[in-house]
């Protein structure tokens, strides 16, 4: 995390002011008690005591007075303080009223020089990410405020490791993703998946028992509570804290819409280089995952076999060669948008497949009177992506074989996948192994459909539908000898089965918005958006994105989170 984190709490406090009672109390008991046995034991003679005896007591007991009094003064000009707490020397005087020395404080206090100092003492870290981007999370201010009062460097998600990192170190399996493009991803790609409208395994549950039963983060990184959270001053709540950062932060310069120096174009032909492709891993054993993109197996495609069965009149089992004889192919640009896609993430992309038309499939088998579901079943025993025969055939899924007029990569589930148009990567399945028919009740047809209908537990609301995100840069990202020349971003919108309206940019933190309508939009395709940003001075710079779908019954639907970019722009 960084530089340690100072830590006085008001419990630490009180409990040391406890004990520091319970110890006065003790001595003073001890002490009267001593001096009450003593004058009960004396002999009776020693109350007779002679006028000269007592004035040589007195005499002595002035005596020390006047010596634990001068040792006293000796003690506080060396430094020792009555108070529990040592703070760094001023050079005040240490006696006597504050009030009465303030002709010292303007030789000794100072303003710009102790601002500057502070800043540059608690400047925020830079560091190459593993894409080899120069990346600064916390902008720079003049006082340095973000790290002195609010810790930033030491607080979110990835302020202490990356989560791909985080998952691959966890005690027991966790599916991983990697992206292709250049966006961090971060805990955003976890809130719909862990939740109760998806797996009900809940994020909280799991964050906070591996977090606080780390000695890694509660020791050596002396991490707590707010390390993950800010809490709320209005409202008590422990907010997350990457959603509230960018309204925290000082050194942040804002530019009203008729004021920023922007251009901008979309379109939804775009396709997905193939280095930019993300990465997500399959139920079986690693060892035996096809990953490696270099080196394909032939074999495998030719003798690999589907198997047709379930409610229907006709089930067959072939392999793809004989399946593409048979039914032929088709060829058609299709997106893929993981269903847990989180705000601003990178678990997308767009390409052009070819593949065996399951409309074909489906016409040879003979559905039963009845029968409702196809259920593409991975060899991995993926087998929770049931779709209804109607949306199949609505949206055109293919059995692809095919990307980018390549062979299917290892990585992308040779030697053969499903998509479908409209429909979430969720139920994209790989290494098909069987087309299952199936008859469920009306009720549970699209139980297994998603188009990104997940909820965020914390506010029960659809977390990240519609979704946008800049793809070709991460988050932080440091552009130097930028000023007045044009920065490039390039982005995407998506809402799974919904049509973009458009995607409005802010730069004031959602004062004030320039729009990008995208009339006649298709929900079959993303919409991929182009900005160029020109800053006019140096500085930290916020692009505040929000974008708006249409729900099949007209009605506009709004993301309950924009997403958020920073800017280190460098002369």
């Amino acid at each position: 995390m960084g530089n340690k984190r100072v830590k006085v709490t008001l419990l630490a406090v009180t409990l040391f002011v406890f004990a520091c009672l319970l110890g006065c109390a003790s001595n003073a008991s001890s002490a009267a008690s001593s001096s009450d046995a003593s004058a009960s034991s004396a002999p009776a003679s020693e109350a007779a005591s002679s006028a000269e005896a007592a004035t040589s007591e007195a005499s002595a007991s002035e005596a020390v007075t006047s010596e634990a009094a001068e040792g006293e003064a000796a003690a506080a000009k060396e430094g020792d303080s009555p108070y529990m707490v040592e703070l760094p020397a001023s050079g005040y005087p240490k006696e006597g009223r504050y009030v009465d020395s303030v002709q010292e404080l303007s030789k000794l206090y100072s303003h710009a020089e102790k601002d500057a100092a502070n800043a540059e003492a608690n400047a925020p870290r830079q560091y190459t990410d593993r894409n080899g981007f120069l990346v600064q999370p916390v902008p720079s201010d003049d006082l340095g405020w973000n790290n002195t009062y609010l810790n930033a460097d030491n607080r979110g998600c990835t302020s202490c490791h990356t989560l791909e990192d985080a998952l691959m170190s966890l005690p027991t399996y966790h599916r991983i993703i990697f992206f292709g493009y250049n966006t961090e991803q971060s805990y955003q790609n976890c809130v719909a998946c862990h939740s109760d409208s998806y797996s009900g395994h809940h994020l909280a549950d799991a964050i906070h028992t591996l977090h606080m039963s780390s000695k890694v983060f509660t020791d050596t990184e002396d991490g707590d509570c707010q390390s993950c959270h800010y809490i709320n001053y209005k409202t008590g709540e422990f907010d997350r804290w990457d959603e509230v950062k960018y309204n925290l932060y000082k050194g942040i310069t804002d530019v009203a819409a008729e004021e920023v120096k922007v251009d901008l174009s979309y379109d939804q032909t775009t396709l997905t280089p193939k280095e930019n492709r993300f990465f997500k891993t399959t139920r079986d054993e690693p060892s035996e995952w096809l990953v490696d993109d270099e080196n394909i197996d032939q074999s495998i495609f030719d003798n690999w076999a589907i198997t047709v069965d379930g409610d229907c009149e006709n089930g067959f089992t072939m392999t793809l060669p004989e399946m593409i004889e048979k039914f032929g192919t088709k060829t058609q640009v299709m997106k893929m948008d993981c269903t847990i896609n989180g705000v601003g993430q990178a678990t997308i992309m767009q390409s052009e497949v070819t593949g065996i038309p399951v409309s074909e499939i489906i016409k040879e088998a003979k559905p039963k009177e009845g029968a409702n579901i196809l259920s593409p079943i991975g060899s991995d025993g993926y087998d929770y992506a049931q779709m209804s025969l109607e949306w199949l055939e609505a949206n055109d899924a293919l059995i692809i074989t095919e990307m980018d007029g390549e062979t299917l990569a290892p990585t992308q589930g040779y030697p053969c996948m499903i998509w479908v148009y409209n429909t979430s990567g969720g139920n994209f399945t790989k290494h098909i192994s069987n087309l299952t028919f199936m008859t469920v009740d009306e009720e549970s047809v699209n139980s297994q459909l998603y188009v990104g209908q997940f909820t965020d537990d914390r506010t029960e609301e659809i977390y990240s539908k519609p979704n946008s995100g800049i793809l070709n840069y991460p988050t932080g990202t440091v552009f130097k000898d930028q000023v007045g020349k044009p920065i490039h971003l390039e982005g995407f919108a998506d809402a799974w089965d919904e049509p973009i309206k458009k995607i409005e940019y802010s730069f004031d933190h959602g004062e004030t918005w320039t729009t990008l309508d995208t009339p006649d939009n298709d929900s079959k395709l993303w919409t991929y958006w182009r900005m160029d940003f020109t800053p006019e001075e140096a500085g930290a710079y916020l692009l505040t994105i929000r974008t708006t779908s249409t729900t099949p019954e007209g009605q506009d639907r709004v993301c309950q989170y924009d997403t958020q970019f920073l800017m280190n722009v460098e002369s």
